[in-house]
């Protein structure tokens, strides 16, 4: 037997995937610790190697018990040569040793993989589309974490914990995570996305939210040949815009946008033109019996070559990006981020993210193995087959775990959901909660007053 704790050779068999081996061909350890060096960091042969690092992270998110007590206990499970549970705070410190540079690397890797297996398959007229959009997430009320995320300040007051403010840049169809930014909640979602538009390739589509329909986004966008597609922004008034436009059909215009003085003291950016030319659509719907309307900016100007249906089906697909916000915040559990330090939140969300398209990666293999549409396997399910899988292909032998590895895209192929266009759900609970209060003072302070 071997103490995890003096053992200096153990670290070359226990790197192995032991507790994600359906991912172990994109976490190797070759793979992670090129990455390393190449970003000049060095590190001691111990138990907690980058690549042993990077998987527990990766194997917390995805599991339901998100404990540190949990991944280690399952570390040792999978090896019976270890006699001693190593020390939580061994973890956190490999955790923090990390070069912070890792994860885009890694996130980045994942993507392009992601889009080299898939990506092909879903494009608009030979070019691809992005989605764009924003939430929020919280975290434990420490000194360090209200100092770097600070508290939110909404119509019902500010919030008890702090929360940081996330945008997320995902490639339609393959549904990646291409790039994301983690700021301060006072941060607008506008100025993250400013940061990372250099990640869009020119020629590409993106799909956003009335928020980002700014004369300035458009401008810098279509400079670059990018066709934005999003709802009027609401200060702008259609029937105005209508007025001094010109009719390309039925339900369509081109209208201009100016730039207002106001905006071009803000940017001081001299190359921004006066006005901007614009595409038109109004969308006439029923929902609850009520008629409703909706106007679409786009800067998609050929009607003939970018019909107007397309356009209304293509913005329809934008919803897809607040699934996978779902499915960061509820499936793995990034809506409340246990760490306790502004390091170990972003690296914890940056893991989320990596398990995210390693799980989404699965979903395209699976897909490209049954013939199943990729768009309606579970994500939850496919995490659930995962984790069971495994453990047995841990300890397969080789030809063994290529039928297993088969068999498991078999079976995640089977976990499909129902394709419901148009469903509502509204944000409301069923189950009535506990009436208890809320906690406003340290617990501690709440101790002494009861």
């Amino acid at each position: 037997m071997y103490s995890i704790d003096t053992s200096t050779k153990l670290h070359q068999s226990f790197s192995r995937p032991v507790q994600v081996s359906a991912l172990a061909d994109f976490l190797a350890d070759e793979e992670i610790d090129i990455i390393c060096r190449q970003l000049g960091h060095s590190w001691r042969g111990r138990i907690f190697t980058p690549a042993v690092t990077v998987r527990s992270m990766v194997y917390r998110r995805l599991h339901p018990d998100k404990s540190i007590r949990a991944v280690l206990a399952d570390m040792v499970a999978g090896d019976d040569r270890i006699e001693r549970t190593p020390a939580t705070t061994s973890w956190c410190e490999a955790r923090s040793r990390l070069p912070d540079p890792l994860w885009p690397k890694l996130i980045g890797d994942s993507t392009a993989k992601l889009q080299t297996l898939a990506g092909w398959r879903y494009l608009y007229f030979d070019r691809p589309v992005y989605l764009l959009d924003g939430s929020t997430i919280s975290m434990p009320d420490t000194p360090d974490l209200v100092d770097v995320f600070g508290y939110a300040n909404t119509k019902h007051g500010f919030s008890r914990f702090p929360v940081a403010r996330i945008t997320f840049i995902t490639h339609a169809g393959t549904e990646a995570v291409v790039d994301y930014r983690l700021d301060r909640y006072r941060t607008g979602e506008d100025a993250q996305f400013r940061t990372m538009w250099d990640r869009l390739p020119d020629e590409c589509i993106l799909l956003c939210d009335r928020k980002f329909c700014s004369f300035y986004n458009l401008a810098k966008l279509s400079r670059r040949g990018i066709g934005v597609i999003c709802p009027l922004h609401q200060r702008r008034a259609p029937k105005r815009l209508i007025a001094d436009g010109k009719k390309l059909g039925e339900n369509q215009w081109i209208v201009w946008f100016d730039l207002a003085s106001q905006s071009r003291r803000k940017y001081n950016d001299p190359s921004l033109p006066t006005r901007l030319c614009v595409r038109l659509i109004r969308i006439r719907f029923v929902r609850n019996g009520k008629p409703r309307e909706l106007w679409l900016v786009t800067t998609l100007l050929d009607h003939i070559g970018y019909p107007c249906s397309s356009i209304v089906d293509l913005y329809r697909s934008r919803w897809g990006i607040e699934t996978r916000i779902g499915s960061l915040k509820t499936t793995l559990d990034m809506n409340v981020v246990p760490s306790k330090t502004a390091k170990g939140v972003r690296y914890d969300v940056a893991a989320t993210i990596l398990a995210h398209n390693l799980v989404w990666t699965l979903i395209h293999q699976a897909a490209d193995k049954t013939g199943a549409p990729a768009g309606r396997i579970s994500f939850a399910g496919t995490i659930k087959t995962m984790l069971a899988y495994s453990g047995p292909l841990r300890n397969a032998a080789p030809l063994r775990r290529e039928h297993l590895y088969d068999q498991m895209l078999r079976n995640i192929a089977r976990n499909r959901n129902r394709d419901r266009p148009g469903r509502i759900e509204p944000r409301l609970i069923k189950r009535q909660k506990k009436r208890y209060g809320f906690l406003k003072v340290s617990r501690k302070e709440a101790r002494r007053n009861a």
